[in-house]
């Protein structure tokens, strides 16, 4: 039976590789340059957070931004496959662990317990927590609710609280073709919660910015819309 079941694994699973490289390559086919430059920047903000962290001597928390960049190219890459569900659990984690590491920063022996497995913090309490937070002196409520209200609509994917969120109702799944309308939904979310998070970073660490490398500055602000860029004005 076991070697049954091992030779139709062999000749199946190419085949679902197959299966994933042409989606792959048809969702490239139909996304916009506009859009494709737009989620590829986004992928790019992490990567710059982690060089920016350890050019003000922060290098304690690699694991975490490590992670939060997995979690945004999965995404990434899972929804160039077509699978938009697992892609929208990527961004709840990159919310969880972004909130995560502003509280870990200033709270090290939670941080070495959390890394043993030993620390858990609910995401309301984090959310709290940052609101409070003596370092950002502007009013973010609206942001962390924005947060927070993505956080919980990225759930309902892990949790599959609706057929809605199911990744076989998905249009995608049921033609087994791109569909810009699967699409448009996770690029919306993705984008968005990027940009979110990014900002609250950036309020977060508003007075170490000009100690950033200024190639990662400008990519982090640039990042921005004006509106928002202008809380950055007087740094």
């Amino acid at each position: 039976m076991k070697e049954k079941i091992l030779a139709k694994a062999k000749v199946d699973i190419p085949l679902y590789f197959n299966d994933f490289k042409s989606f792959w390559d048809e969702s490239l086919a139909n996304i916009s340059d506009d859009d494709l430059a737009d989620i590829y920047n986004a992928t790019l903000i992490y990567k710059n957070w982690k060089l920016s962290f350890h050019n003000i001597k922060l290098r304690d928390f690699d694991l975490i931004i490590d992670e939060i960049f997995e979690d945004i190219n999965s995404s990434f890459f899972l929804s160039l496959m077509g699978l938009y569900r697992s892609a929208h659990m990527h961004l709840r984690s990159s919310i969880e662990l972004t909130l995560q590491l502003i509280f870990f920063i200033d709270h090290p022996i939670e941080y070495i317990k959390w890394k043993d497995g030993d620390y858990v913090i609910k995401q309301d309490v984090l959310s709290q927590y940052i609101k409070s937070h003596p370092l950002i002196e502007i009013e973010i409520d609206t942001l962390m609710t924005n947060i927070t209200t993505n956080w919980k609509k990225f759930s309902k994917h892990i949790h599959g609280e609706s057929p809605m969120f199911f990744q076989c109702e998905k249009g995608v799944r049921k033609t087994n073709t791109f569909t810009i309308a699967d699409f448009n939904i996770w690029k919306q979310n993705f984008t968005q919660n990027v940009y979110n998070l990014n900002k609250l970073l950036l309020i977060f660490f508003k007075k170490n910015l000009n100690l950033f490398p200024s190639k990662s500055r400008d990519i982090l602000l640039n990042h921005l819309k004006a509106e928002d860029l202008n809380i950055f004005q007087n740094i």
